[in-house]
């Protein structure tokens, strides 16, 4: 990936910010779904850890492993022209069959959908749809979220009319989409971890891997379930 793609990918918090504030009526009006920023309120403490991006062949296989390790659920949204989602297949697939590790789709290439046609926009979906359920055997409907969370109603109505009537946001980042220090990150997930949270890293570096740990006791401070999306959302 591009550096000015990564670049845009750790802006993509500010997007999450203004999103609920830009299409509401727009889409309440053509009768889509806005981007899902949180959970719903349940008496179980919980969030919804999701990994979008699949750069790094080595993170993708430790998220892998530490899921396994760990027995916990994650949501992989899924950027499908990255080989480690090819090169990981023995790994993850026995976790995708067992629901523990959720695939949803994050695009074919990465593009801002919004500067797209609206055929090219369901050629993006489709693309990685089509990869997930020749490569893993599941339909990723009605999960995505869009790249660098650039989204508009052209953009939602697209998608649902190939039947992704669901776009996720996010409530908290890890902003790990490119580099970033230890310290930042973690800095980052101690504000974000919260109940209800839906939350953003990134596959694509080793950071988050590498202070798992770390991370997981802050989940476990607050008494937080890791939930997928399908989980909570059917």
């Amino acid at each position: 990936m591009e550096r000015r793609d990564f670049l845009r990918l750790a802006s993509g918090s500010l997007a999450s910010l203004v999103l609920g504030q830009t299409f509401p009526d727009a889409a309440h009006s053509a009768g889509l779904t806005n981007p899902i920023v949180y959970l719903p309120k349940n008496d179980l403490p919980r969030i919804a850890w999701t990994v979008d991006d699949g750069c790094s062949q080595e993170s993708v296989r430790r998220y892998i492993e530490l899921a396994i390790e760990k027995d916990i659920r994650l949501t992989f949204f899924v950027y499908s022209a990255m080989a480690p989602w090819r090169n990981n297949f023995d790994l993850l697939k026995p976790l995708v069959d067992s629901g523990q590790i959720q695939l949803a789709n994050h695009t074919q290439h990465h593009r801002d959908l919004t500067q797209l046609s609206y055929a090219e926009v369901q050629k993006e979906l489709m693309g990685c749809h089509y990869f997930i359920k020749k490569t893993y055997g599941v339909d990723a409907r009605p999960y995505y979220r869009a790249p660098y969370g650039a989204i508009n109603r052209s953009v939602m109505q697209a998608a649902a009319d190939v039947g992704y009537t669901k776009p996720f946001s996010w409530s908290g980042s890890l902003a790990d989409a490119g580099t970033i220090k230890p310290s930042r990150l973690l800095y980052h997930a101690g504000i974000s971890i919260e109940d209800g949270g839906i939350l953003i890293g990134h596959a694509n570096n080793l950071v988050a891997v590498n202070n798992f740990d770390k991370l997981m006791q802050m989940v476990d401070n607050k008494n937080l379930s890791l939930v997928t999306l399908k989980d909570v959302f059917g």
